[in-house]
């Protein structure tokens, strides 16, 4: 099967020659047409070459762009020579392959089936977020007790919850882990951030589930190029990636675009209704309609504010409802155990139903063995 090669900047003919030679059909196109590559509908080649041998040339803006919404196209980029500083700015850029001069029919061919091998084999996970309409709603609950389940269940895949708060959050306490690094270390880390690096920074707290910590430390605010980079790479060998998000950090809610659905966590509060009705305003605009969503924790049916008004104000149907249990989250939170992990409780209940009504997953309990006078008078089977 022949690839599909669009070559942006070709400087001479030999290098579409080389291609069509290696058997694969190229398409010529500028530099400003990429952007129409950006879009999210938009079909995409095998692989994309870049040709920078032309004088002062420079990696284009769009590339990172393409790279971000999508993250399966391959880059490979085609130079005079292995500049330092041109190979950080494609490593920034997201670009997969630099072929430099002199090179051939065979180290073209060599690189673009690397980049095709790579887009052919990985799997981006899902990211969802959870974002507070406002401080004390249990945003950091739902999102542990949602990391845990997703992670019990997608076996044999993991979950991970990143704590994207710039410093004091408080996943680290609700799971009883100690982290030794935070997703501060990560974001100053991008330049050689990947699986194995990453492997370094998380924290096991619950079985098939990870945690990339709050830092302890103050720290500046969060970049959001170097923030969407860790979700990226977190995603690409994560089954679930679930982010506990700071509403106020409105830099970082503008950029992560690979978020599948964001939830604003919201109960019966008058104050938290009307912040969330700017909040959803907000994401909607940026991220559309159908990546967001809400869930209503403490759930209270003789409230002023039913379910039916938060629905009606915010312009959203609840996707989850969770009961109110003060006592019991209390408790969890002092051990520092999710709730998830209980199976006593309707509170407990409620967070593993959500998580499995957005997988799709559900557990498979193991075969009950009959016993006592019941199992005695059983018939038995041959």
């Amino acid at each position: 099967m022949h690839k599909h090669i669009a070559l942006v900047g070709a400087t001479d003919r030999r290098l579409e020659e080389l291609l069509h030679a290696a058997g694969m059909q190229v398409a010529s196109t500028s530099e400003a047409a990429l952007h129409a590559l950006v879009a999210p509908a938009a079909r995409q080649p095998d692989a994309l070459l870049l040709d920078l041998r032309g004088p002062a040339a420079s990696i284009p803006q769009t590339i990172a762009m393409l790279r971000r919404q999508h993250p399966h196209t391959g880059v490979v980029i085609i130079a005079r020579a292995l500049d330092p500083a041109l190979l950080v700015d494609a490593m920034r850029a997201g670009v997969n392959e630099v072929v430099a001069e002199p090179f051939g029919q065979h180290d073209l061919e060599s690189a673009i089936e690397r980049v095709c091998g790579q887009a052919a084999g990985t799997e981006t996970g899902e990211v969802i977020g959870f974002v507070g309409a406002k401080g004390g709603v249990g945003t950091t609950t739902v999102a542990v007790n949602m990391a845990t389940t997703l992670g019990h269940l997608s076996k044999p895949g993991r979950a991970l919850l990143i704590d994207l708060h710039q410093s004091g959050g408080d996943a680290a306490i609700f799971t009883g882990a100690e982290p030794r690094f935070s997703i501060v270390d990560a974001i100053e880390n991008t330049h050689r951030l990947d699986e194995s690096f990453l492997r370094t920074l998380v924290t096991a707290f619950a079985p098939g589930t990870d945690l990339l910590a709050s830092s302890e430390r103050a720290a500046a605010r969060l970049d959001r190029e170097k923030t969407r980079r860790v979700v990226e790479v977190a995603a690409s060998f994560y089954k679930y990636t679930i982010i506990d998000l700071a509403r106020s950090d409105t830099a970082v809610l503008d950029g992560l675009d690979l978020l599948k659905t964001i939830y604003i966590v919201v109960n019966q509060e008058l104050a938290t209704v009307k912040s969330a009705t700017r909040l959803t305003e907000t994401l909607r605009h940026r991220y559309g309609r159908d990546k967001v969503s809400i869930v209503l924790t403490r759930s209270d049916r003789h409230a002023d504010i039913g379910h039916e008004d938060v629905e009606k104000a915010l312009g959203i149907s609840i996707a989850h409802t969770f009961p109110s249990d003060y006592r019991i989250a209390l408790q969890a939170l002092n051990k520092g155990r999710p709730l998830a992990l209980e199976n006593h409780n309707a509170l407990s209940a409620s967070f593993r139903k959500f998580a499995q009504d957005f997988s799709g997953l559900r557990h498979k309990p193991d075969p009950v063995k009959s016993s006592g006078l019941f199992g005695r008078l059983a018939p038995k089977r041959a």
